[in-house]
């Protein structure tokens, strides 16, 4: 990871604990930015970091200009009491001239912005002259392929998500248990319910059907955070052997990851228009791997970062019914060795996302800084449901899911 050079003066003493002002869109509406940006916070504490993070929406809450203006006061008299900062971390690009107002406020050092996957195509002029101009804001993101995509506004270091210990630890403990393999085998994709259509559900109930005329039953389950749109219910409903999970608790995840023969994320790479679409990262490859689930991952991208083609899971070799068909095809015909594929997808995604080793990456990536605190534990999640393995949002988020 590059950082940039000639960084002003610490806030603190190198021995003192980093200061950090994180400004994020949203807690407790789930999706896969909220959860990156959660452990992010985690993260940063737990190397030391004095943190105060300030949100701009929350359940109930509705994205109106009242409500964009009434979290800009609060995010710049947050900055000003806050005092000398070591980073102002910057949660979504939509929040660009606000963080670059807190910088000045704050007298921070550093300025790290974090990007995903759509937001990159989708961001405003404004907001990319912005940090184009401002010196101390710098673009950091998730995977190699989103680095690439940002290439035309600088270097972007690479931040991958983490998992939370807790849940980390209820994955591998999934992991660890065998289990005989059920009579009919059993296929899953969790993503947020509402983004059906660009996580490529259609395309996947049809590679499904395909794949069954020629080696008879498969079951086929869909699952993440809800309320499903109707849409998803006719699809599903006119498809053979097809269920929908509508938020399913942590456990209740866990358990449908351990028991999956095999994880598809087939998520659509759409750069324009209303309907854009994409995939960062996609955590849920990296979750299914720890309970011990084969994976299989879009065809473009940045998944290519969150598993290891033809050793823990596979890639079609491009976003066709067709092509995803046949790679389903061959993992599912040998189920046996789709069970010890998933074993190694468990030890790959246990030394991948290993707590120590993610402390140490954030409080450098964000703070310019190793950590301060002597501890190579996160501490136990904040309260507040994380997605897409809980209850339905309140309100739409402003953001993609990596």
């Amino acid at each position: 990871m590059q950082l940039p050079r000639r960084l002003p003066p610490l806030a603190a003493a190198p021995d003192q604990p980093a200061r950090v002002l994180l400004l994020t869109v949203s807690r407790g509406l789930g999706g896969g930015i909220e959860r990156y940006l959660t452990t992010v916070e985690e993260t940063l504490r737990a190397g030391g970091a004095e943190l105060a993070r300030i949100d701009m929406l929350a359940p109930g809450t509705e994205l109106t200009a009242g409500a964009r203006a009434r979290f800009a006061l609060r995010a710049l008299d947050a900055a000003r009491r806050f005092g000398p900062a070591d980073s102002v971390v910057t949660g979504h690009a939509n929040l660009i001239p606000l963080a670059s107002a807190a910088m000045r406020l704050t007298r921070a050092r550093f300025g790290p912005v974090l990007f995903y996957g759509t937001d990159i195509w989708s961001m405003r002029a404004a907001d990319r002259a912005i940090l184009r101009a401002d010196p101390l804001l710098h673009p950091i993101t998730i995977s190699s392929y989103s680095a690439g995509a940002l290439s035309t506004v600088g270097l972007a270091p690479i931040l991958p998500p983490g998992i939370s210990p807790a849940w980390r630890t209820t994955l591998l403990g999934e992991a660890s248990r065998r289990r005989p393999l059920p009579p009919v085998p059993t296929m899953l994709s969790v993503f947020r319910l509402a983004d059906w259509a660009g996580k490529g559900a259609a395309a996947l109930l049809e590679a499904v059907a395909a794949v069954r005329a020629e080696l008879g039953p498969v079951r086929l389950v869909l699952a993440g955070q809800g309320p499903a749109p109707g849409a998803l219910h006719e699809l599903v409903s006119a498809a053979e052997d097809t269920e929908l999970v509508e938020s399913p608790t942590d456990d209740e995840l866990a358990r449908l990851y351990a028991t999956a023969d095999l994880f598809v994320l087939c998520t659509r790479t759409r750069t324009r228009g209303p309907q854009a679409s994409g995939e960062g990262y996609g955590i849920v490859l990296l979750e299914a791997q720890l309970a011990g689930c084969a994976v299989v991952g879009p065809a473009s991208g940045g998944s290519h970062d969150a598993y290891q083609d033809g050793v823990t899971g596979q890639t079609p070799v491009d976003e066709s019914a067709a092509a995803l068909a046949e790679v389903l095809r061959g993992m599912l015909a040998d189920r046996a060795r789709l069970a010890r594929t998933g074993r190694r997808a468990a030890e790959w995604a246990e030394a991948a996302t290993r707590p120590d080793d993610y402390i140490r990456l954030v409080c450098t990536a964000l703070t310019g800084r190793p950590p301060t605190a002597d501890r190579t534990e996160l501490p136990a999640p904040r309260p507040g449901p994380p997605a897409p393995r809980s209850r339905p949002r309140a309100a739409a988020a402003p953001s993609p899911t990596p």
